[in-house]
Order: structure tokens, then sequence, then C-alpha cells
């Protein structure tokens, strides 16, 4: 077996440790109240910043104007989102917002 096998399978292992140690040791430690309630808007924060690039980037450059569909379907899937508390809607609006938007904006 080449030695870069080797490496890889021991940082599979060593990440997978690391990991799990987290799952394994939590229910022995509790955290302090303060971090814990910061830690709670630590997935908001996370999906913002997955989800920012794509709504300000319009043809590989950012853009805020008014011109950009993906600010508006953004709004839509916000809108979606804050109404029906449900992933899946979410999606499908946004996607089919930005699809709408494209072909209006392409059409006129």
């Amino acid at each position: 077996m080449p030695a870069v096998w080797v490496y890889i399978l021991v940082l599979i292992v060593a990440a997978f440790l690391i990991r799990a140690s987290f799952l394994v040791f939590a229910t022995r430690f509790s955290m302090p109240p303060a971090l814990d309630r910061f830690l709670r808007y630590v997935p908001a924060a996370v999906l913002a910043a997955l989800v920012a690039p794509g709504l300000f980037k319009h043809s590989g450059k950012l853009d805020y104007s008014l011109s950009n569909p993906q600010i508006y379907a953004g709004m839509v899937a916000i809108l979606v989102a804050w109404k029906t508390r449900n992933v899946l809607v979410t999606l499908i609006a946004g996607m089919l917002a930005l699809w709408l938007i494209q072909w209006l904006m392409f059409r006129f």
C-alpha cells in the first residue's frame, strides 16, 4: 500500500475520532449558560453565510442592484419561510420565484 493511502486513512480515523469525541463526552460535561445561549445562534449564522453569496452574486460578481433576480427570489423565500416554517416549501417557492423572475426579465 503506498504511503499516501496510509496518510489518508490515518487522517480519516483522526477526523472521525475528533468529531465522535464531542458526541461521546457531551453528556459528561455541561456548558456554561452564556456559551449555551451563544451557540443557539450558530446555525442561523452559518445558514446566512452560505446563502448570502448566492443572493448577492450575479454573473460572477457582487450585485446589490435591483436588477439582480436572486434578491427578489430571496425575498420570496424569506416570506415563505416565515409564514410556513417548512424548508421544502421554502426551497420550492424560492426556486420557482427565481425561475419566474428570470423568465420575465428575459422576456421583457
